[in-house]
């Protein structure tokens, strides 16, 4: 039997037209609709359930409910509803636009910056004289065969576009680690951990320090297939292409149901 493949990556951008879905499972389009761009890719649940409807209404039937901390890809607005996605699941439908937060506008409220970047960050470490070459030293002397190949194949990807190569940290390395063994362990899917938070939280109660931050997930049979997987989506593309992340992490956990879980975190120092 084949692998379900998957893959999540906290910078989604719209990658398929909302116009002609049908089934319970899809958001039907009707041509009094107006489908509005929104200035954000992802959104966090707010409220204790959000339903899921299969239109922008409550007319609609529901579809799906959600829990408070869900993170959802945000497709549209449409009116005063959101077209989402939800990776976990793969349900395509509705929520009320109130009850679904932009993570950003949570971090200023909470006195963060837009950006993700610790309340508190730790103090800076002085690098050594000797920085090692992307690819060299303590970093890959520390990753297993899979880790290496894997940030091996990321890199070449970087290259053919004049990118630097970006350096395995050994500290957000062990935050990857954890986060993949969170997920195969807990049996989730998601950005969001149950045990650890976002991403950013994630990274903030380990001790890291970063400017800007993103991360991928898969679930997939290799390392080759994965980040096959993620080169072909455009949010994860752009993560893995972005210029300004120098540093990441990399955990791969084993998976009784798609052969390993991936997830690679990056960061900007």
């Amino acid at each position: 039997m084949k692998k379900r493949i998957f893959a999540a990556s906290m910078v989604v951008i719209l990658a398929f037209c909302l116009i002609g879905f049908t089934g319970s499972e899809y958001l039907k389009a009707e041509a009094a609709q107006t489908f509005e761009k929104v200035n954000f890719i992802n959104g966090v649940v707010i409220v204790n359930k959000l339903n899921l409807r299969n239109g922008p209404s409550l007319e609609h039937d529901v579809i799906g409910q959600f829990k408070q901390h869900k993170w959802l890809n945000v497709l549209a607005k449409i009116g005063d509803w959101y077209a989402v996605f939800d990776p976990e699941s793969g349900k395509v439908g509705c929520v009320y636009g109130p009850y679904l937060a932009n993570p950003d506008t949570i971090n200023k409220q909470a006195g963060k910056a837009a950006t993700p970047t610790p309340a508190n960050p730790p103090p800076a470490e002085t690098p050594p004289a000797d920085t090692p070459a992307p690819g060299q030293g303590k970093e890959a002397d520390d990753l297993s065969q899979q880790e290496k190949l894997l940030l091996d194949l990321i890199n070449q990807e970087r290259a053919k576009s004049n990118l630097s190569p970006l350096m395995a940290d050994p500290e957000l390395m062990k935050v990857a680690r954890t986060k993949a063994n969170d997920m195969t362990k807990n049996n989730y899917f998601s950005h969001y951990s149950p045990t650890y938070g976002s991403p950013f939280d994630m990274m903030r109660q380990f001790g890291i320090s970063f400017k800007a931050a993103a991360e991928n997930i898969a679930g997939n049979s290799t390392v080759e297939g994965a980040v096959n997987s993620w080169m072909k989506s455009e949010g994860h593309r752009n993560n893995i292409m972005n210029g300004n992340y120098n540093y990441t992490g990399i955990g791969i956990s084993k998976s009784t149901k798609y052969g390993f879980v991936f997830v690679q975190m990056f960061i900007r120092k």
